[in-house]
């Protein structure tokens, strides 16, 4: 159990480092991992089942932050005056 306390504040620290020293729109899509992982854990570890809904949820969730990121960046070119990809 202090394992576990101890990897979660050092990650969390690091990850606040992270949004210090990077914009959200590079560290977020990142921090999706933590949602595969946590899903892998829960299964093997704990023996939890993944359902429908949760799959679709997670997916959802996903998909919006990857779309906000696309959305950033199609803006930050908008503005910078360079050509959408």
């Amino acid at each position: 159990m202090l394992l576990l306390c101890i990897t979660g504040s050092v990650s969390h620290y690091f990850l606040i480092r992270a949004y210090d020293l990077l914009d959200a729109v590079a560290v977020q899509p990142l921090t999706y991992l933590q949602l595969v992982f946590a899903s892998i854990m829960g299964v093997a570890i704990f023996g939890e089942t993944l359902t429908v809904n949760m799959i679709a949820g997670s997916i959802l969730v996903v998909a919006a932050g990857i779309f906000t990121v696309w959305r950033e960046r199609v803006v930050a070119r908008r503005k910078a005056g360079l050509p959408p990809k």
